[in-house]
């Protein structure tokens, strides 16, 4: 652009100057450098007009150095102005397409239609429908010292080892608004089993994310966290007894634009037999809501400090009206119980032995009930302060109201300095990343260059009560009374060699007493390594 207005100006100049006798001068040039004359050739064709032309003439003449140039008038009138047009004379025929037309067009309609959205596609950069692969497996060995007590009421807990989780899953999307997800788990009951299986529409006025299937129902920190991402190697002892967990339903979730709060509801059927099954004659009915509010995030440290509180409600009317509130410690080994089967001697695996439920409530006679549950998580740098209470409000079907309750308290320290990241889209932990992986190579110089990974302590206390003045149905084995109190304290190292691969040791002191007092004590030790990708 600079060079055009430039070769415009010198080409005016030019001209003007040429006329007068004077040498033009390049404005973009500094005045010290000298102008070059130029002298402009006449055209053989150009006759030059007379010194006083006619008053008719109705072209301008060159200015001379006796004649200065006149000023230029627009001509006052337009030519084209009033100029008619005159019309085509031949008319153009319409004929309305027949139906054969329609239908020999509606292909090519087709196909225009997959073209665009092909270029659509392309320009986006994604091909719909799209696919990720998940996988994930923790390998569990355990030990188990009981007391006399224990021996008595519960038999013989035997050590072992066995894979805790072991999960394929499929997610994706199949539109930009339409997404869906699919997991199996092969080690856990069923082998294997379903574990999430949804479809959701997403970016819906009102309900934000609409999801049917079966998935974690919304209540609970420690239920809407990945067990990849928890301190322990299990959740607490409120985890089996009042959080719904995964059922068949239906439920929406929604975030504000700031991303300080969340807020999640659904409907789902009350039973489960980890396929996504549930019948029942009467009942069989439950919901789930969740809300969270995030009051403090550090922006600047990428969430080092935050401070997140949360509410929650789950009603359930359970199947057929019977329910048994029952938990295991903190810690599971299990089996199927196998049969040789001829000819091949294969054994076939027909049962599951492992950890014995250590307290439960006996099978109750329940029209419903409503578990209120309350969170909070502090994260202050390598400092981790977390712990959730539930209040389970039980109506029986004899008239009698139960409550129980419970709750924990878990503080997490970074040996390393890493901190324990949050979700705010979902409102729930989200995955460690150590400021180094885990490494140790020979350098060229014979030295040895390593890295640590992440280390982290912890410490947890949860508690559970299940006392009440109620008769129940059924008994623990070797305890003729049901209920009581369990209380569990559980000691934590975790070792983050990378993002997606660590090892846990946890030491879980577990204390159960029944509704007379009599205590029986676990001593568990667990040794884990994890893997997901």
């Amino acid at each position: 652009m600079r060079n055009l207005i430039r070769l415009t100006a010198i080409s005016a100049a030019l001209a003007l100057g040429t006329a007068h006798g004077q040498v033009p001068v390049d404005p973009f040039l500094p005045q010290s450098v000298a102008p070059t004359a130029v002298v402009a050739p006449t055209p053989n064709w150009y006759a030059a007009p007379d010194a006083t032309p006619a008053a008719s003439t109705d072209w301008l003449p060159l200015p001379t150095a006796e004649t200065p140039p006149a000023p230029f008038h627009f001509p006052t009138t337009d030519p084209f102005r009033d100029r008619q047009v005159e019309p085509a004379s031949a008319s153009i025929p319409t004929v309305a397409p027949s139906d054969d037309d329609i239908e020999s067009a509606l292909p090519r309609l087709a196909s225009l239609e997959r073209s665009l959205n092909g270029m659509l596609q392309a320009s986006t950069g994604v091909t719909y429908p799209t696919i990720k692969l998940n996988g994930v497996f923790q390998a569990d060995f355990g030990w188990v010292n009981q007391d006399a007590a224990s021996m008595q009421r519960y038999g013989d807990i035997r050590d072992g080892a066995d894979f805790r989780r072991a999960r394929l899953a499929a997610s994706g999307a199949i539109t930009e608004v339409n997404n869906y997800f699919m997991q199996m788990d092969f080690a856990f009951f069923g082998r294997p089993t379903f574990t999430d299986l949804w479809v959701e529409q997403t970016d819906l006025p009102l309900f934000g994310n609409v999801r049917v299937g079966q998935w974690k129902q919304p209540f609970s920190l420690e239920v809407v966290s990945s067990f990849r991402y928890t301190t322990f190697v299990e959740r607490s002892v409120l985890f089996q007894p009042f959080t719904p967990f995964r059922h068949l339903g239906i439920g929406f979730y929604d975030r504000n634009d700031a991303l300080t709060m969340t807020w999640a509801a659904s409907a789902f059927a009350a039973g489960q037999d980890q396929f996504g099954g549930s019948l029942a004659d009467t009942g069989g009915i439950g919901t789930a809501e969740r809300l969270t509010w995030l009051p403090y995030y550090d922006e600047p440290s990428g969430g080092r400090y935050y401070t997140h509180l949360g509410l929650g409600h789950h009603y359930s009317a359970p199947n057929d009206h019977l329910f048994n509130f029952r938990t295991v410690p903190e810690m599971y080994i299990g089996q199927f119980v196998s049969t040789v089967s001829a000819p091949n001697q294969q054994p076939t695996p027909n049962a599951t032995f492992g950890m014995p439920f250590v307290l439960a409530s006996g099978i109750l006679s329940v029209r419903n009930f409503n578990v209120v549950g309350s969170e909070l998580l502090w994260v202050h740098g390598p400092w981790s302060l977390q712990s959730e209470g539930m209040v389970n409000f039980v109506d029986q079907s004899n008239g009698e109201s139960l409550t129980f309750f419970g709750g924990y308290a878990q503080l997490g320290y970074f040996l390393t300095g890493e901190h324990r990241p949050y979700d705010r889209k979902a409102g729930a932990i989200d995955r460690i990343k150590p400021f180094e992986n885990f490494f140790r190579v020979r350098s060229r110089d014979g030295g040895v260059c390593r890295g640590w990974g992440a280390w982290e302590v912890a410490a947890r206390l949860s508690t559970l009560n299940l006392k009440g003045h109620y008769v129940g149905t059924a008994a623990l084995p070797g305890d003729l009374t049901n209920g009581g109190v369990l209380t569990d304290v559980t000691l934590g190292l975790n070792w983050y060699l990378n993002a997606y691969t660590k090892c846990q040791f946890n030491y879980i002191h577990s204390q159960a007493t029944n509704a007379v007092g009599t205590e029986a004590v676990n001593n568990l030790f667990d040794l884990r390594v994890q893997v997901d990708f």
